[in-house]
């Protein structure tokens, strides 16, 4: 009995120390999860939040609002059947959305010029909530920049952020993007630089097309959305290397984003601070395509081909003529009109630009100093505000079922909500007269209409759809 007892006594102490043995393992075993996460890493603090407390304050909310006019619903009524659209009935307002970077502490602004090229009033927004008026007081439309200045009392100086060096960057660094994508104030998103010297098509007015093409651009997948456009694009050590610009498709929201190289931009903002526009070579040029090479004999396939020379102008001067090719400026590869142009954009009225040419089979080099007049412009397309239009081709005749006798320039887009669209303008029609002057080229198009003053009524004989009409909308 005595033993029994004592083998009870045992037991019990032994289930007692096994029980203490597993509820300290128990809490030994729990204990890591109640434990905060950021031990982990108590000292780590993401250098992304670094960068946009640094950056953040220069960026700006931009709200750019222009007036158009909206026609009477029964335009398509008048257009059918009396060749006519009577006068807009309303004026209705539009906002378009953007961001900006302030690079100079008296409050300017570096943005892209599709955010407010067509603004008629600006504002502008701090990080701080203040608001304040801008002026457009120089723009790009090829680069796409345009410099906004900030109106506010003497004495203010807003805060700036330091300009980089894009020509530093290689694929795989670090980047943020700061912005306003949909209207969200101050969004950061992060991400690498995903390609460097990106070609990139540039959408035209209208969105349903392209015209010409960005260059240089800088590819990233750092989220960029509308709303995006004109704010910095900035490497981890806090400095702008880019402007965001664009994305691969507005539908897709994000994914590929690109930037306009931040040396692009410190070439080109002093001269716009200053508005002045860019120089001109004083020549028409369109591509170098094979057929047009093996037209005219030419043994090169890419290039600027020379159509016109203005007469007096740097270009005549220098010695350039039709069908020379130019292949090179200031060093770089010219591949065609529209990379043509944006590299002679980049510099000022004044400026001498070497170029290395193409002509009867040798290479030459001619030394040309830019004008200021207006007279650079691919010869097939011409960009009016709120619609293109291009020179007549049989490939347009085809797709729009034009008539051969049908002679004038054909329209290529229409802008939604312009002048243009509300007056009942639409692709594929064909401009055959505008303001009593016959329309035969882009060119007749192009000396015509800008003869005509902003606001300035436009008169067009159009042939649409089987008919000719008269269209009217103010410039």
């Amino acid at each position: 009995m005595k033993k029994f007892k004592v083998l009870i006594v045992m037991m019990t102490a032994l289930a007692m120390i096994g029980a203490f043995a597993f509820a300290t393992n128990i809490s030994s075993v729990s204990t890591p999860a109640t434990q905060p996460y950021g031990y982990l890493n108590p000292d780590i603090v993401s250098p992304v939040i670094t960068v946009a407390k640094a950056v953040s304050p220069a960026v700006v909310r931009i709200v750019a609002t222009q007036t158009i006019a909206t026609s009477s619903p029964l335009d398509p009524f008048f257009r059918q059947f009396f060749g006519v659209t009577p006068p807009p009935s309303q004026q209705q307002q539009i906002a378009d959305l953007g961001s900006g970077i302030i690079f100079n502490s008296e409050g300017y602004v570096v943005t892209n010029y599709h955010v407010v090229g067509n603004a008629q009033t600006v504002e502008v927004t701090l990080l701080n909530g203040k608001i304040y008026t801008g002026k457009v007081i120089g723009g790009d439309p090829t680069n796409d920049l345009a410099v906004v200045k900030i109106e506010a009392p003497a004495g203010i100086s807003f805060p700036t952020a330091v300009l980089g060096n894009s020509n530093d960057l290689e694929v795989g660094e670090y980047v943020v993007a700061i912005g306003n994508p949909f209207g969200l104030d101050y969004t950061v998103t992060s991400g690498i630089v995903s390609a460097i010297n990106r070609k990139v098509p540039k959408p035209n007015a209208s969105g349903t097309g392209y015209t010409g093409y960005y260059y240089n651009m800088i590819q990233t997948d750092a989220p960029i959305n509308p709303g995006n456009s004109g704010g910095p694009l900035v490497d981890i050590h806090g400095r702008v290397i880019g402007i965001n610009t664009a994305i691969i498709s507005p539908s897709q929201g994000s994914g590929v984003g690109f930037a306009i190289p931040i040396n692009t931009v410190k070439t080109l903002i002093n001269r716009l601070i200053q508005g002045k526009g860019p120089g001109y070579l004083g020549i028409q040029v369109t591509d170098l395509t094979s057929a047009l090479a093996q037209n005219l004999g030419i043994k090169i396939d890419s290039g600027a081909l020379v159509v016109s020379v203005y007469p007096n102008s740097g270009a005549a001067i220098a010695g350039l003529k039709i069908k020379d090719v130019i292949v090179e400026a200031n060093g770089v590869k010219i591949t065609g009109a529209d990379k043509l142009v944006s590299v002679i954009s980049e510099y000022a009225p004044g400026d001498v630009v070497s170029l290395k040419v193409y002509r009867n089979g040798q290479y030459m080099t001619f030394n040309v100093k830019l004008s200021a007049q207006t007279i650079f412009q691919n010869a097939n397309v011409y960009d009016a505000n709120g619609f293109t239009v291009a020179n007549m081709t049989s490939a347009y005749a085809s797709q729009y079922s034009i008539p051969s006798k049908v002679t004038g320039v054909v329209v290529t887009s229409v802008t939604p909500n312009s002048n243009a669209n509300m007056a009942g303008l639409e692709v594929g029609d064909v401009i055959t007269s505008l303001n009593n002057q016959q329309i035969t080229s882009v060119q007749d198009f192009q000396k015509v209409y800008e003869s005509i003053p902003s606001g300035g009524t436009l008169t067009m004989v159009v042939y649409s759809q089987g008919m000719e009409m008269l269209t009217i909308f103010s410039k």
